[in-house]
């Protein structure tokens, strides 16, 4: 993380190098004010932009740790702290190019995952923090069908499936009335969305197999999971691929969450081991296919 932060920055990191020095409170800045005003306030002290996202990382770096504590008090393995999940987390893809370049993003990603974590623990402390982290990134908003469907207060499951269903359906018809007024989204770079949701896609035929077509199993052992695909298949068939492919990153890890919330049920040691290694390879080898990522590893 030190010699990303020592090699310069590159896209949006520029964006917010600069930022630090604005005083505009337009509402552009105004809109997601917790990730801007945070980023002036640590410069106002410390006056290093380097320094700066140091002390930023700390603070992601504290909350997934805190999100793996809250994983390891609903484990059903006694002594269980959920360092895999940290490791896997922190050497993933959509987590490894949120801290090399999309960073609004990543801090939006954490802090609602750490909502995530505590919506069976701290349910109004997990509202606290879903709210920071809708104010870090407005995209955070579309979350909220994966944590109704987890927990509503104190509501039955098939009420929250119908809940987060109409939910979904609702942002969708959103988009669908906005997709009116604009054009298709042009593609810059390489598009991962469709990538993304193949890789949904082929995680849920596989689970729909493993719980014999139990879709209520499905439900209670990878919650986000149905939820994703849909709004993922929704955004792209209405061509929001820019939005898609920035929600598949975020969803990506609140799989990664549910996945590895369900190794906790795998009593055998050896299963366990086993399957969290896959997680590990299949999440976090792709960033050796981008050049940007092979040279810190060089």
């Amino acid at each position: 993380m030190i010699v990303v932060r020592n090699s310069g920055f590159d896209f949006d990191m520029i964006v917010y190098a600069e930022s630090m020095q604005y005083s505009a409170h337009n509402i552009y800045y105004l809109k997601e004010f917790i990730f801007w005003y945070a980023l002036r306030y640590f410069y106002l002290i410390f006056n290093n932009e380097i320094v700066v996202f140091l002390m930023m990382d700390m603070i992601w770096i504290f909350l997934l740790y805190r999100t793996s504590i809250n994983l390891s008090k609903r484990s059903l393995i006694k002594n269980n702290f959920s360092l895999g999940l940290i490791v896997i987390l922190s050497t993933s893809f959509p987590l490894f190019f949120g801290y090399e370049n999309i960073y609004r993003q990543l801090f939006a990603t954490i802090f609602s995952l750490y909502s995530y974590s505590l919506l069976h623990t701290s349910y109004k402390k997990s509202i606290l923090f879903f709210c920071i982290s809708v104010f870090m990134h407005n995209i955070s908003i579309l979350l909220i069908p994966i944590f109704l469907i987890n927990k509503i207060f104190r509501f039955k499951l098939y009420f929250r499936i119908l809940l987060s269903l109409l939910v979904c359906i609702v942002f969708l018809m959103l988009f669908d009335y906005a997709s009116k007024f604009k054009s298709p989204d042009s593609i810059t770079g390489s598009d991962m969305s469709l990538i993304y949701l193949f890789l949904f896609l082929s995680v849920f035929i596989m689970y729909l197999i493993r719980f014999k077509f139990r879709f209520l199993d499905l439900y209670r052992k990878t919650p986000s999971l149905i939820i994703i695909l849909i709004l993922m298949s929704g955004l792209l068939l209405l061509k929001y691929n820019m939005i898609s492919e920035r929600l598949g990153m975020m969803f990506l890890v609140f799989l990664i969450f549910d996945l590895y919330m369900y190794s906790n049920t795998i009593r055998k040691y050896s299963n366990r081991l086993v399957f969290r290694l896959f997680l590990l390879l299949v999440f976090s080898v792709p960033i050796l296919l981008f050049s940007s990522s092979r040279m810190f590893f060089i």
